[in-house]
This record gives C-alpha cells, sequence and structure tokens, in this order.
C-alpha cells in the first residue's frame, strides 16, 4: 500500500503539529553578531496556516550586496565589507497574514579578533611584547591595561607592541589585549602580564664583552632607519598585502555547501573576489561561490579537480586556494529485481509472514496446491493452561502466530477474531478464552453460520456479551440484550442495509437505510433467551451452555422479515434466529468486506467485494457461508494479484502482525514463553484484550484528511510507533530469549553496501524497494563506524519504513 506506506509517518508529523492560529506571532531565531563574509542560517517560527513568509533586508526583498542577502529559507549572508549601517534588520511578513510580521537585528562586524598569548610573560621598564592570535589588521591596536602601545603589525596571525610600566604597575599582573578599531570593531579576551619590580623583569640583558673580562658591553652596529628624504623623518616599510583562506581542504557530496572565509592583511581594503577553478563565482561544473564565501557543489562530480580561490581587491597578486574534494553519495546498486514477489505478496495475505522457504515453496507448487494443502491440513493444538495461567494463554498465542505449520487458519481464526471479538479484559481466566480459540480454529475454513451458532452457545460469548442467564421478563430476571446487538451490528449485519457491492443503499430521504430498529434487537433477545452455565452453575466454562425451559420467553417473535411461532423450545427460538440473520442479503458483502480488509486491502473496490460476496452467496454448489470458499475467492481475486501497487491498495500491518512477519522473515519466532504482552499492551495491541467489543480499533476508521479507510492506523499514533520502534530494535540487536531470530545473511553482506541492501530489500520487500529508499539506506550505512551498526541500521530503517510497515 504505497500511499499509505508513505503516509505513515506523514500522519505521524500531522499528529504532532498543534493546530495554527491567525492571531499567532512569529519569531525568527538565530539573529545577532555575524562577521562580514559569514553566513548564518535564521530559523522562522510561523505558527500560521499557510507557513510561509517573505524575507527583506533593511526593506529589501531578499537584501542586497551592501546590506546582505537572505534567502526564502532563511540563510543570511553578511556582506563583503562593513556597511555604514552595520546593524542590518531582518523582516519576516506573514504571506497569508500581512498584518504579521517579525524583525530580527544582524551586527555585521569585523572578524572577531583573537588574542592566544604574549612574549614574554613578564615584564619591566621599557618593554617589547610579541603577540599571537588570529585576525589582526594593520589597524589592531594592543592595550596594556588602559594604555595604547605603540603597535606594530607583522601579520594576521602577529603583532609586536612597545612601552613602558608605569611605578604604579611595579608588582601587579595587567591585562593584554588586541583592539580592531573602528566601525563593526572587536575586542580580543584578555591576557596577563606580570610587571616586575624595577630592573627586573622580561627585558634582555645586553651581552658583555669577553676580551675585558665580560665586564664591558659589547659594541652593536645598529641597523640604519630609513628616513624621509624629503623632510629627514622615519619611514616605515609600506605593508605587503597578504590572504588567508580557510578552510584549506575539504570534501563534500554533491549539492552540499561550505563557507570559505578570507582573511586580507597589509591594506584597509578587505574585500575579495571569490572564483571556482578560475571562474569568477564558479560555474554548474565546478559548483558556485557567494561573494561572501558560500560555496555550492554542483549536482554532478566533474572529472577535474576543484579549486576555490579568493584573491584580495587591494592586490592581484595576493590570492589564496582551498581544495575540495566531492564524494558522491553511495552506490545504492539497483536491486535483484523482484521475481519472488507473486508468491511472496500471495504469503504476506495468507500467512503471518513468508519465510524464505515458504516462498520457494509456493513458486515450486503454485496457488493452488499451497491452499489445497493447508486446507487440509490438520489444525495446530491451542491447548488450555491451569486455571489461573492466563499471561501462559497469551504467550503460548504469539507464539503459534509464528510458529504454527497451519499458517492459513492461523491468519483466517485471527481475522474472524477481529470480527467476532471476544477478550481478556472481562474473560480473564485461560478457561473462558481457550475455548473461543479452538472454535475460531475450527471453524476457519467451515461454514459461517456453523461459527455463528457454536459462538452463540459457547460460555466464553455467554459471559462476554451476557446471554448467559438472560430470561424471559419477569420477576425472576430479565432479558439482556447485549448479544442480540451485537450478532447483528458486528457479527453478521452491520448497521446500514447494502448493497451486494458493499456499497450503501439509500432510501428516498437520500439517507442510509437502518438495517435494524430497537424493536429487532428486543425481539431477537427474547429468541435467545433461556441459555445457562454447565448445570446452571454461576460459572462454569468446561462446555457450551445449555437451555433451560424455564426461562426462554415462548411467545412469538417478528424481526427481520422471519416470524418465529409461540411456545418454541429455547433451542428451536435459537436456530431460528441465527437462520433469519444468516439469510439476510447484508451478511454476504458485510463479512466478505471485513475479510477482505483484514487479508489484502483496507480500500477494496465495489468490484471486489462483490465478487466475494457472490461467492459467500453460494460456493458454486449452492452453499452459502463456506469460508474456504470466500478465503480462496478473496486470495486468489484479480485485485489480490496485482503486483503494481495502486494509490488505495494494501493495508497497514497491526503491531502483532508487524512483529510476526518480520521474525518469520528472518527464519525466526517468538518463543513459547515470552515478556511480549506487556510490550505490545504499549501498542494499544495487548494479545487476546482488546478494549472492546468493536476490537483493537474501530473497523471503519478512516484516515484523516482523506476518503481512504485505514482502520489499523487508528492505533498508530506518535507514542505507539517510538514503543513499535523500540520493539523492532530489541528483535535486531538484543533478542534475549524472547525471540529466535537467524541475521547471517546480513552481517555476511555488512561491509559491501549494495549486497547488504539488496538482503534488506530481497526478505522484506521482495525487490520492490524504491531507488530514493536505497539511496538513503545507502548514505544511513556508510555513516555507520562499525559492522554491527552497518547491518543493524540497514535492517532497522528498512523494518520500520513505509514500505514494510505496510502489507501492500
Amino acid at each position: 500500500m504505497r500511499a499509505i506506506g508513505a503516509l505513515v509517518w506523514f500522519l505521524l508529523a500531522v499528529g504532532l503539529t498543534a493546530p495554527s492560529r491567525a492571531d499567532s506571532n512569529i519569531v525568527i531565531y538565530s539573529a545577532g553578531k555575524i562577521s562580514v563574509g559569514e553566513s548564518r542560517q535564521l530559523t522562522v517560527y510561523v505558527p500560521l496556516s499557510p507557513n510561509t513568509v517573505t524575507l527583506s533586508v533593511n526593506g529589501v526583498p531578499g537584501g542586497d550586496s551592501t546590506y546582505g542577502t537572505i534567502s526564502a529559507t532563511g540563510l543570511y549572508q553578511a556582506p563583503a565589507a562593513i556597511p555604514a549601517q552595520n546593524n542590518v534588520v531582518i523582516t519576516a511578513v506573514s504571506t497569508a497574514y500581512p498584518a504579521k510580521t517579525a524583525t530580527a537585528t544582524m551586527i555585521v562586524s569585523q572578524p572577531q579578533v583573537q588574542l592566544w598569548s604574549t612574549s614574554p610573560t613578564t615584564v619591566s621598564g621599557t618593554f617589547t611584547l610579541r603577540l599571537n592570535g588570529s585576525n589582526f589588521t594593520p589597524q589592531s591596536q594592543v592595550k596594556f591595561g588602559d594604555t595604547v602601545l605603540t603597535t606594530q603589525y607583522k601579520s594576521a596571525t602577529s603583532l609586536t607592541a612597545t612601552g613602558t610600566v608605569s611605578t604604579a604597575q611595579a608588582g601587579t599582573k595587567v591585562k593584554v589585549a588586541v583592539v580592531n578599531p573602528g566601525l563593526g570593531g572587536t575586542t580580543s579576551s584578555t591576557v596577563s602580564v606580570t610587571v616586575g619590580s624595577s630592573g627586573s623583569g622580561g627585558t634582555t640583558p645586553t651581552p658583555t664583552n669577553p676580551s675585558d673580562g665580560g665586564g664591558s658591553a659589547t659594541p652593536t652596529t645598529p641597523t640604519p632607519t630609513p628616513t624621509n628624504p624629503s623632510d629627514g623623518s622615519t619611514t616605515p616599510p609600506a605593508p605587503s598585502v597578504s590572504i588567508r583562506l580557510t578552510p584549506t581542504g575539504v570534501t563534500l557530496r554533491p549539492n552540499a555547501t561550505q563557507q570559505f572565509t578570507a582573511s586580507v592583511s597589509g591594506s584597509s581594503n578587505t574585500g575579495v573576489v571569490y572564483s571556482v577553478n578560475g571562474a569568477v563565482g564558479g560555474n554548474a561544473t565546478v559548483g558556485t561561490i557567494t561573494t561572501g564565501g558560500l560555496y555550492t557543489a554542483p549536482a554532478n562530480v566533474p572529472t577535474n579537480r576543484i579549486t576555490v580561490s579568493a584573491t584580495a581587491a587591494a592586490s592581484s597578486s595576493a590570492s589564496a586556494t582551498a581544495a575540495v574534494t566531492l564524494q558522491g553519495p553511495p552506490n545504492p546498486g539497483v536491486g535483484l529485481g523482484t521475481g519472488n514477489l507473486a508468491a511472496a505478496r500471495f504469503l504476506e495475505q495468507a500467512t503471518f509472514g513468508p519465510t524464505p522457504a515458504d516462498v520457494t515453496k509456493l513458486k515450486a507448487m503454485g496457488a493452488e496446491a499451497w491452499l489445497a494443502e493447508q486446507f487440509n491440513m490438520p489444525a495446530t493444538d491451542i491447548p488450555l493452561p491451569g486455571a489461573m495461567q492466563s499471561g501462559l494463554v497469551q504467550q503460548q498465542y504469539l507464539s503459534r502466530l509464528t510458529t504454527a505449520p497451519d499458517q492459513l487458519r492461523q491468519r483466517v481464526a485471527y481475522v474472524l477474531g477481529s470480527i467476532i471479538v471476544i477478550s481478556m479484559n472481562k474473560n480473564i481466566y485461560p478457561a473462558e478464552i481457550v475455548p473461543y480459540l479452538q472454535i475460531l480454529s475450527r471453524n476457519a475454513f467451515g461454514n459461517y453460520r456453523t461459527l455463528l451458532g457454536e459462538i452463540s452457545v459457547s460460555s466464553q460469548m455467554g459471559k462476554y456479551l451476557d446471554l448467559a442467564r438472560s430470561m424471559k421478563p419477569g420477576s425472576q430476571g430479565g432479558t439482556n440484550e447485549n448479544y442480540a446487538r451485537e450478532v447483528m451490528q458486528l457479527f453478521s449485519l452491520g448497521l446500514v442495509a447494502l448493497n451486494q457491492d458493499g456499497s450503501v443503499k439509500l432510501g428516498a430521504d437520500g439517507k442510509p437505510i437502518p438495517t435494524y430498529d430497537q424493536t429487532t434487537v428486543q425481539q431477537i433477545a427474547l429468541a435467545m433467551t433461556g441459555w445457562v452455565y454447565k448445570n446452571n452453575a454461576w460459572e462454569d466454562f468446561s462446555a457450551p451452555m445449555e437451555p433451560r425451559e424455564t426461562n426462554h420467553d415462548t411467545r412469538a417473535k417478528a424481526f427481520l422479515g422471519c416470524n418465529l411461532p409461540a411456545n418454541q423450545t429455547t433451542t428451536q427460538d435459537m436456530t431460528a434466529a441465527l437462520d433469519c440473520i444468516f439469510a439476510h442479503p447484508n451478511v454476504g458483502p458485510f463479512i466478505s468486506t471485513r475479510l477482505i480488509r483484514q487479508l489484502v486491502t483496507s480500500n477494496p473496490t465495489p468490484e471486489y467485494i462483490g465478487r466475494v460476496a457472490a461467492v459467500f452467496n453460494d460456493n458454486g454448489a449452492g452453499v452459502r457461508g463456506d469460508l474456504k470458499a470466500v478465503v480462496t475467492a478473496i486470495l486468489t481475486d484479480a485485485e489480490a494479484r496485482t503486483e503494481t501497487p495502486s494509490f488505495t491498495g494494501g493495508r497497514l500491518r497491526d503491531p502483532i502482525q508487524h512483529v510476526a512477519a518480520f521474525l518469520r522473515a528472518l527464519n525466526g519466532s517468538i518463543a513459547p514463553t515470552n515478556g511480549l504482552p506487556w510490550q505490545f499492551s504499549q501498542m494499544a495491541s495487548t494479545p487476546l484484550t482488546p478494549p472492546s467489543v468493536f476490537g483493537y480499533y474501530s473497523p471503519l476508521y478512516r484516515i484523516p484528511k482523506s476518503s481512504l479507510m485505514g482502520p489499523e492506523f487508528q492505533t498508530y499514533t506518535p507514542t505507539e510507533s517510538v514503543f513499535r520502534g523500540n520493539l523492532f530494535w530489541q528483535i535486531i540487536s538484543s533478542p534475549s530469549s524472547d525471540f529466535t531470530r537467524d541475521v547471517t545473511p546480513f552481517v555476511n553482506a555488512a561491509n559491501d553496501t549494495v549486497a547488504l541492501i539488496d538482503a534488506v530489500d530481497q526478505t522484506l520487500m521482495y525487490g520492490r524497494m524504491p531507488a530514493e529508499m536505497r539511496q538513503s539506506l545507502a548514505t544511513a550505512i556508510v555513516a555507520q563506524s562499525d559492522t554491527a551498526g552497518r547491518w543493524q541500521t540497514a535492517l532497522y530503517l528498512g523494518a520500520l519504513s513505509g514500505f514494510y510497515a505496510t502489507q501492500y
């Protein structure tokens, strides 16, 4: 069910999204200080519907090169030079409600100057400091306490500064900082320098002359200072322009982005020109780069090497480069085909999931022979544990679903149990539930009328829907209507009249025609009075209920076009009532629809329902209600056998079906004694314990905001999906004694990405994994650091994907 499979995660997202309001406020996050040439992703919170906005910079939609630009997704690119107005205002305006706006300020500054260390660390008298850091400029100033020292620029990472300590500073520690002045200027953090006492400290000692015993100073020849010939003043050497580009090398995937930062030294003009492989701004082949240095890799990996260059605007001879290595996405392969698809899809509908051996067998013998074998296979025994071992009933039930060889019987009985419901939330002991399971198993391939008859007089149903001890009206008791109502509404007819294709019949007023009314319920309830537990005991579940004529209403009854004469026995009235219900024209389309939805698709076409209902009405030999014929018709119908998924095809697996199918796909099973009932309870699927007579979910539940039926989606909320994911991770990574499974094929393929994806695809999806999902798996696999992480991640993502969570 590709469409519904994709909706699994969509519905979860919808479930977590609060409804929008037109009076909600827009908020822009992540604004603040930013350096020239840098980019920053802003987040715009828009609690409106639609949640789209237009973005502008200082009133210009999308911005400009002076104040910076902003993309439709909120990526702000600061300008290459600090604007005169460096407090830039970003504005977001709702497209749906133009009066709803938000603003945020980006403060465009110089790159943050950093001071890492000074040398020496102790000074006295007149001193010279060497400073190491980053983002130094020719205008940088060194502050020694509150005093600005005479500063000489060496490079973007090196400065020297000279000064003289004051008497007050002797014996103290003085904080040293670097200031980049001007518009958008920044100040570094501080480094402490110790000031020694007079005559000590970090000054360099004067060398002595060894020829006179070391007492006199060695004469030195001073280096001449360049002078200005016009006025005789000293002329400092002209600084050379240099540029530094970071990072110097990156590895990217196609279409990825990388911010490059260029630092210009030796000129007040810090502008740069970016190019890629010699092309200013780049191109689609080698990637593009903005004026602010944001590089975007090309969609395809080029054959030639990629080099990003930054050239100083102040000097074309000053440039720096960075190497870009493009690494394409990991190769996911193209798959091994769908050779097992037809067999596997048939088994998904007819069993609790195909095992590899099942697929091979079905391909060899064909569906017709496989069905015949399953119909003739003895029913798996359903034991009755000790009186207080209710948990064991649930544990053994789960185990049978994965291990029993009569898989078709198990699947059909499971479906019948979702139509004719008894729950352990009321029938809490083994004797109150196991005989009911035996009835479903025994009649899975029998006649639906026989099933209704056995269920109606079973002591288990007698307790669950209160038919036991239902009496004729009088002083000794009264008539209970529960079973009479549910045997029609849920077990046979439904609430409204149906055509044979399952469509609703409408009356002259255009409204659905009710199948029955309260008078019908009362009349059938009277017809079913007189049944008591064995020997009229309080509660004896060792046998079916038995008739007690003194409790039975013997008056004539009329309902559903049938007339029951007066003075019939308890058994005669029960038989006649069930015969009347079973003969109703609604039963064929109603039960056929419920069976199709549980076995094949939640949204069968009317034609599909009509074909199956026709078989329910007559198996070809004049027999009505032949479940063997009905199941065969459902599984072999052309609509079930199509291998091309439609928008409305398939169904969501409930948690028990999902886990059982996954284990069987891994040649595994659930252990006869396990701790799973509680875990399934976290997913609204406590085994054999649906919350009401309707089952675990409404059989008429539709997927929100659509016309599609999707009953199982009602209990697949964000909470249940997380618990399901946790259980699957336990199965994969640490199964304990609750499960058996064989993951050898995945372990063996763990270091071959394509082979691993193929193993997941063939095991769970039979070659149908879409190319997009293969690529996603490949990306997730190569991101893992070890072998176990690779195969576990691949198997986990495959099992939880919509393409496996749905049976389509």
